[in-house]
This record gives structure tokens, sequence and C-alpha cells, in this order.
């Protein structure tokens, strides 16, 4: 809709000032009845209404906040009324005397009714109490009002709404709502406002205004449109948004001063909070680890024990690494907590049990529970491992037992055969039917398997050297025998220097051919050395030679019972190293039923030889010759086939000690060996002996002299090789010692240069306090700061890296090498990488809080700050010499929207401005000016300027309400001050206690 035509324009210049003087009659009216409301009083007709003298004298006190005195309250003559009237213009005439207005009111004036001279009265308290202090022609209040909201709405607008004036400027309402908008955007978008619809725009404005801001409507609409508007109504009416806005702007920077220390305040709260439950969690997780460590596990094998030390190992890199480095980051918390409130004189004393101190004796207490609980595993483990390897040497012990006996059962049983009635042959296995069932790792009882018959493992070897060679055929040192034979005869000659067919009385030990162990024994077929049993006993010979092997027999039968004892010693030393008890019953039992069988077998013996001497008396006299070379070569024999299965155990060494002690035995085996060798050279003598007296064959020994120098040889090169063997073992235990030790050392160093470099910081960059007022606090904290940020270089970062890179690499080789205890230190790379970032840690913590603290001491105005400054300053220097007089300032701090007190501005300025050495006044250069206007906007982080603004808030009270709060702090840091400020006795909340304890005047908030 069109708005209605400014019906001004067509009147003449008398009727333009009656109708401006009704408007402004009206927005009086409304000012005055604004600040009579508040005792209950109201003026219908300022002509009239003020005759008496009592309205205008109750004006006057509340708009001034002060007392007049005694008055009539119910004057009836002229004469009681211009006494009362006297008092309120006594005031009045006395405040623009002191301004240079020279004008007075008159208490005839206002019982006259004279208009002009009231509204001219009112007008001089509005400029008073209004709009700003009055100076000669209110020019400079004027200005400095129509500057600032010249400014606020160019802000808005984008300088796309111009105010030059109070009245034609406001006239289509878009100025009013830019200047709503400006300080309050969610109540007002001026773009959606046309500005032909002026009374819709006018009514928006007022409306809003009264009622989310609290500005009485003082202006009508239609006033506005239909003539040109009231300029003192006008500015007025926007006095009163420079009042809800701009002249809070103190209040608004003592309510940021507050939030500013309450954030602080919250931010240190939360991280001590955050230290007490972080050490209060570690606390607990070490306590309950050191428990955990420290209560006994019952581990029954090795695959559990092995399980466990994994689990330990992941412990150690994952659980307790994340652990460490939530102590270090404690650590750093700590000294970050200490640095900040040590700047505000105060301390942080956390509790006894949750002190650094404290979390230390635990962690050492919790080391040891560890390192005791890792020694137990490693022990265990060697326990466990000497187990597994005991189990197998009496596995080894009791298959080659067994297949002794199943050999000897099956014998005795075939010898008896001839003695009885209708004896039917006995059909012997075929050989490929023979084969060794290999033993599980954990013996069986002998009674709950079937095991096919299998060779001893000399007979096996014996049989592999009789392939091949005729029945009957003389068995001698010289013979050649089969092809395979020949070749090994062939090579070990040539190695020796002799000629397996130059008929040599004596062989010197051959050398091995192949390597025969115990698990080859089931591929050699059964020895031919073994008489045939089934044939008929016809002579004395043939009884003399079944008991001379007998004896044989009885003589090995002792010797592999006399393994029986070795085989209890050996179980009792299984259990001795802890063996579980199902294993234990399972060895037991086994071992039991050897037992068994070898009386069985030496019942069969004593009913075979009771036979044999009752044909003894048919039987001539034992060649002894062949009985005594079968006794020795059984005996040489049975140490050659131990020594061989000694010199091939399987062996497994986790130190140096225990490669030492191994070398240690195998070199006191040395001279045994020797000895046997020399009887092996005896044997071939005595060989010589038997030859010579024309004995071809021999019955009763099972093993040439040429097995027994291949078997020499074998244990000759079995003990070669097991030198070769246990030496490169010796070498790599003590290289692996050596990079443990290289590792510790390493370990140690970054130890040391995290020390080092920690207390170098805190050297060069101690816990400062950098404060405004303190020049020297300011130029002494960038020295810090630039020290820090060298710190704080690639090149800085770089070095403390590098100092990880020996320890990384002597860890990679000894995980490599599955050495992952180290008895040396109880350091990993991950626990290293931890004390290197915490010292990154500390440094840019250190870095962060002094920069925080050197910017607060050093705010700067910025580039869009400066301008306002500049266009306030030059607009307000009316002489043009570059400099502002005291009135000149007043006004300038208006529009700059500062409102201070009459004794706060004369102080500001007198701290600032210069005198002129020719007496003139002094005054405010652009500079000055400036730095006068950034002491507004800087924080001192003093006590005492906490204090004044919290009265400031207060509105100069020594207490605070919280309505006083929420008005200028936001509500989170608003619920921290209602949370932490003591209640008063009477009223209000005492700020003075709260402002002492956070800059550590007090013990407590």
């Amino acid at each position: 809709m069109e708005s209605p035509r400014n019906n001004t324009e067509g009147l003449n210049a008398a009727a333009a000032d009656a109708a401006r003087q009704k408007m402004q009659i009206k927005s009086f009216t409304a000012w005055v009845n604004l600040h009579l409301k508040e005792v209950k009083m109201q003026v219908d007709d300022l002509q009239t209404d003020f005759d008496d003298g009592i309205k205008l004298l109750r004006l006057v006190e509340v708009i001034s906040e002060e007392e007049l005195g005694k008055y009539n309250k119910n004057p009836v003559s002229k004469f009681q009324k211009i006494e009362n009237l006297n008092i309120p213009l006594k005031f009045i005439n006395s405040f623009l005397h002191e301004v240079g207005i020279r004008n007075s009111y008159s208490a005839e004036n206002i019982i006259e009714g004279n208009d002009t001279l009231i509204l001219g009265m009112i007008w001089s308290l509005i400029l008073r109490y209004n709009v700003a202090q009055v100076s000669e022609g209110d020019k400079t209040a004027k200005e400095g009002l129509l500057l600032w909201a010249k400014t606020k709405v160019e802000e808005v607008s984008g300088g796309k709404v111009q105010v030059n004036n109070f009245h034609n400027s406001w006239q289509d309402g878009v100025a009013f709502n830019c200047l709503i908008q400006a300080y309050r955007p969610d109540l007002v978008d001026y773009k959606k406002l046309k500005p032909s619809n002026k009374i819709v725009n006018l009514n928006q404005a007022f409306d809003i205004a009264e009622k989310d801001i609290g500005i009485p409507k003082l202006l009508d609409a239609n006033d506005m449109v239909t003539m040109r508007p009231d300029e003192k109504s006008v500015m007025t009416y926007v006095s009163f948004f420079w009042k809800a806005f701009a002249a809070n702007k103190r209040k608004n920077m003592a309510g940021e001063r507050i939030t500013h220390v309450v954030q602080r305040e919250q931010a240190y709260a939360e991280m001590q909070a955050q230290y007490k439950e972080q050490m209060e969690e570690l606390m607990t997780w070490a306590k309950a680890k050191t428990t955990e460590f420290n209560d006994s596990t019952s581990i029954n094998s090795q695959a559990e024990l092995e399980m466990l030390l994994r689990g330990y190992v992941d412990y150690s890199r994952t659980e307790k690494a994340a652990k460490q480095q939530m102590m270090l980051d404690l650590e750093a918390l700590f000294s970050s907590i200490k640095s900040r409130l040590s700047t505000l004189d105060r301390d942080f004393v956390p509790p006894e049990e949750l002190t650094l101190a404290a979390m230390e004796t635990q962690w050492e207490v919790l080391t040891t529970a560890e390192s005791e609980y890792e020694e137990k595993l490693n022990a265990l483990l060697k326990n466990l491992k000497k187990v597994e390897l005991a189990i197998k040497l009496f596995n080894s012990k009791v298959i080659k037992l067994e297949d002794w006996l199943e050999d000897k059962e099956a014998w005795l049983a075939q010898s008896m055969m001839p003695f009885h009635k209708q004896v039917e042959p006995v059909a012997l296995p075929p050989p490929e039917a023979v084969a060794d069932d290999a033993a599980p790792a954990d013996a069986e009882p002998a009674g709950e398997r079937q095991r096919p018959r299998s060779r001893s493992f000399i007979e096996s070897i014996a049989s592999a050297l009789s392939l091949g060679r005729p029945r009957g055929s003389s068995v001698t040192k010289s013979e050649s025998g089969t092809p395979f034979l020949k070749e090994a005869m062939t090579t070990a000659a040539a190695k020796e220097g002799i000629s397996p067919g130059s008929g040599s009385p004596k062989l010197k030990m051959l050398p091995i051919i192949a390597r025969v162990s115990s698990e080859h024994a089931a591929a050699f077929p059964r020895s031919a050395s073994m008489v045939n049993v089934l044939e008929p006993i016809d002579s004395i010979a043939a009884v003399q030679a079944r008991l001379n092997m007998f004896a044989a027999y009885e003589e090995e039968l002792a010797g592999r019972k006399a393994a029986l004892p070795e085989m209890k010693a050996l179980i009792g030393r299984i259990i001795g190293l802890g063996c579980p008890p199902m294993r234990q019953f399972s060895l037991q039992n086994r071992e039991g039923t050897i037992t068994e069988r070898f009386a069985g077998v030496e019942k069969q013996g004593a009913e075979y030889v009771e036979k044999l001497n009752e044909e003894l008396i048919r039987q001539q006299k034992m060649d002894e010759m062949r009985l005594t070379f079968a006794k020795r070569a059984e005996a040489l024999t049975r140490w050659m086939e131990a020594s061989i299965a000694m010199l091939t155990e399987a062996f497994a060494h986790e130190s140096i000690a225990e490669a030492e002690q191994q070398i240690a035995e195998l070199n006191g085996f040395a001279p045994i060996m020797a000895e046997h060798d020399a009887e092996l050279e005896q044997c071939a003598t005595f060989g010589d002996e038997m030859t010579e007296m024309g004995i071809t064959k021999n019955a009763y020994s099972r093993f040439t002299l040429f097995d027994l120098q291949r078997f020499m040889a074998e244990v000759k090169r079995c003990f070669e090789q097991r030198q070769e063997e246990l030496q490169a073992s010796l070498d790599r235990q003590k290289y692996i010692e050596e990079q443990k030790l290289a590792f510790a050392k390493a370990a140690e160093m970054v130890l040391v240069y995290v020390r080092e470099q920690k207390q170098t910081l805190e050297a060069v960059a101690p816990a400062i306090n950098v404060r405004e007022e303190d020049p020297a606090s300011v130029a002494h904290g960038k020295q810090v700061q630039a020290a820090l940020e060298e710190q704080l270089t690639a090149t800085a970062r770089d070095e403390r890296l590098a100092q990880l890179k020996t320890a990384q690499e002597l860890s990679d080789f000894l995980l490599e090498a599955a050495a992952t205890d180290n008895p040396h230190t109880r350091e990993t790379v991950s626990s290293l990488e931890a004390q290197v970032a915490s010292l990154e840690k500390v440094i840019r913590d250190k870095h962060t809080f002094l920069v925080s603290m050197i910017s607060q001491a050093q705010v700067q105005v910025s580039a869009e700050q400066y301008e306002e400054i500049k266009k306030a300053h030059a607009h307000f220097d009316k002489s043009g010499n570059g400099s502002l007089n005291a009135l000149e300032f007043n006004g300038a701090m208006r529009a700059m929207g500062f409102e201070m007190g009459e004794e706060e501005e004369k102080l500001a300025f007198e701290r600032f401005a210069v005198c002129a050495e020719d007496g003139a006044e002094p005054s405010l250069t652009l500079d000055a000016f400036v730095d006068l206007v950034l002491a507004q906007f800087k924080e001192s982080d003093t006590m005492e300027a906490l204090i004044d603004a919290f009265k400031v808030v207060a509105g100069s009270k020594d207490y605070v309400m919280a309505d006083d709060l929420k008005a200028c702090i936001p509500e989170s840091e608003t619920q921290y001050l209602l949370s932490n400020l003591e209640p008063r006795d009477d009223v209000g909340l005492d700020f003075l206690p709260f402002s002492a304890f956070v800059y550590g005047k007090t013990g407590n908030a």
C-alpha cells in the first residue's frame, strides 16, 4: 500500500512548526510517563500537569537517582506551588550552567503553561540523562549519537541505507529496522522491507523494540509519515537504542572478561578431573595386573605355557605399551596443569594415592611382578622343554627295549621247539612285513598297542652288511661281501691308504659310508647271523653252540635289563621337572609293562637253559675264542649303539651356559671313545688269532669285525658332527647375547637423551607468567617461544626420532631370532617411542600455552577497528588540529559505543592526553586515542581486574545477582558461576572469594 504523503509539505512554516511541536509534545509526554511510572504517576498535559511542582520534582528524582528534599505534598496556593517548582528547577538550572548553557527556567514559566519553555526544559533533561552529557548547543551529543547510528546502519545495509539526520532519514522505518538488526539479527531482516511501506516498516520496528528490547513507543508511525519528523523526538527515541545496545558495551566486555576466566577455570578443572580419573584408572589397572601376575598359575602342558607366554608378549606390546603411554600422557598433563596454575600463583596437589610418585612406586611394583612372572614362565618353559626331551629319550629307549624283547621272545619260543615232540616249523614273517611302528611323542602303555615285529638298531645294520653273502660262508674281517660292501670297503681303503683285498690281518677303522640311525632300522631285513633254531640237536657242538649263545644272550639280557633302573631314574627326573600327572601315569604304565616282559623272557630263558643242561653231557667244550669274540663284539656294539643314539639326540639351547655345558659333556666323551677304539683294535688282533687256529665260522657272534669297524666309523662321524652343531649353537647364543646387551645400551641412551632434553627444556623454557603490564615478561616470553619453536622444527623432530634408529634395528633382529626376553632391560621399542613422543607433547603443550599468554598480553587492533576509531577521531576533531579536547573526546567515545562515568571518563582522558607546551588545554592525538580505545578491549589478568569486571556486571555493587550474570554471560559459564559463587546472607552472590581463589590468594573456592 502507498504511504500517506508528508502533509507538512504544503503547510506554511508556522503550521509546520505547530505540527512538529504536536509530535514533540506527544513523544516527550511518553518519555515523561515512562519515568513517572516508577512512582505511579502520569501526566496527560505537559502544559498544566507540572504547575504544582510535584510531578516535575518526582521526575527529576527518578532520572537523577537523587533526593531533592522536602516539598509540599498538597499545595493549594500559588506560593506553595512556586516553592515546589523551585526545588527541581534549581537542580535543572544548576547542571545547565555547569555545561555552559545560559538559559534558565522559572516557576512562573511552568505555572503560566509556556509550551516552548516546558518542552525545552524536558529536552534538557533528555539530553542530560538519555542522550549524553550536554554541551553548548548540544552539538557534540547530537553528532555523537548520529555518528553511532549512521555507523551501525551502514554496517548492516552495506551502505545501502544512509542516515544523515534525525528526521527524514528515519521516515520510512528502514533505518530503525537496521538498527535493531545490528544487535539482534534474529529479530529483523531489513532486506525483506520495502521503503515504500513506511507505516508497516515503522510499526514493525516500534513493536519489536517495545516487545523484545524494552524500548517504549515514543513515536507514532502516522506522525512520522504525515509530517517531517520532529528531530528531538527521533533523537530521544534513538537514544533509547543507544542505551539498550551501545551503552551496554562495557558491561558486555566485562561479561566477556568473566566468561574468559570461567572458561579457563572450567578447562583447568576438567584437566584436573581428567588427571584424577585417568590416574585412578591407571592405578587400579596397575594394582590388578600386579595381583594377576603374583597369583600362582597351574600349567599342565608346554602348549598351555607357550600360550601364556604369547599372551604375555602381546600384553607387553599392546596393553602395557598403551598404559605406559597413558602414564606419560599423565606426566605431561600434570606438568601442564602445574605450569598453568603457577601463572596464577596456585598449585595442583592431587590426593596422595594419585600422585606421580605413588604411580611410579606402583609401576615399579608392577614391573617387579612382571619380571618375576616372566622369569617363572621362562623357567617353566625350560622345564617343560626338558620334560619333552626327556620323554623323547624315554620313548627312544623303550622302543629299543621293546624291539629287543620282541626279538628275544620270538627267539626263545623257537629255541624251545626242538625239545617238544611233534614240533611243527614256525613260519617267520617275510622281511617286507617287518616295519617299525614309530612311537608317539607321549609314551603309551605297552599293553595297549599291537606292534609288528621290528629289528634292533645293531641287527638292522648287521643285516645290511650281510646282504648277498652266501649261506654258510666264512665271516671274516677281510671278506668283501656284496657289491654294496665292496664299494664301502674300497672307498674306506682308498681313504685309509690300504687295499680291501690285500689280506691284511688288521683292518683300520672304515670311514662312514651311510648315516644309520634308529629311525632307519626297520628298513633292514632280519639278521642272517642267528642260528637256525629249527635244526635238530644232533651233536655236542650244536648243544654247546646253543648254551654259548644263551650265555651271550644272558649277558645281553643283563645289559638290557640294566636299562630298567635308568628308565625309572629318567621317569623320576621327568616327574621332578614338572611332568603332568596323566603323562606320568602313561610313562609309569609303559615302564611296568617292560618290566613284566623282562620277567617273562627270564622265565622262558630258565626253561630253555634247563633243557640245554639236560643235554650238556653230550656236548663238547664250547669254542672259547668264538664266545669271547661274540661277548666283546656284543659289548662293543651295545656301547656304539648307545653312543650313536646319544650323539644324534635332539637339543635346543636358550643360553650360552646351556651350550657350554653340553660342549663340556661332549668333550668328556672323547677319551671314552678312544678307549673303545682301542678295544676294537684288540678285537681285530683277536680275530687274526681265530683265523690262524682255522676257525671259519662263529655261530655265537652276530657281528663281524667289518660290522664293528663300520659302527665305530659312524660313532666318530656323529661325534664330529655334534661338535660342529654345538659350536654353531654356542656362537649364535653369544651373538644374541651381544645384541641384547647392545639393545639395553641403546635403550638407556634414548632414556638419557629424553631426560637430558627435558632438563634442557625446563632450563630454556621454565614456567613463566607473561603479563600485559610487564613488558619485560612479554619480551622474555618471546625468547622462550623462539627456543620452543626451535625444538619444534623438522630438524629437531628428526633428531629425536634418530635416537630410536639403533634400538629399532636391534629390536628387529631380536624379534626375528625369537629372543623376546632381555634380562638387561625392561624397555621395548614401543616404550622408547612413547618416551620420545611424550617429549614432543611436552614441548608442544608449553609452546601452545606460552603463545596463548603472549597473545593475551598483546591485544592488537584490527584494520576494521582502526578505521572505525580513525573515523570517530576525525569526525569530532572540530578544530582540525589532529587532536580531541575533552568535550570532543566525550562525543567520540559515545560514537564508538562506550558508556563511561564522568569520573572514569576524566581519568581515562588525563591518562592518555598530551599537554601542549604553550599552555593550551590537553588533547588526544589519533595514536593516543587508539591506545585508549584498545585499553578498553585488553584484559588485565589479575584479581583486581576480575573484581572490576564483576562490579561492572553488577552495576557497581559489591555483589552480583543471577540475572546480572545471565544478561551478559553464556549459559554454561553462568551455571558454573552460580555453583561456585558464595551466597551472601542478605542478598546476591559474593564474587570476592571466587576471585581470590582464581588468583591463588586463598586455599579454596
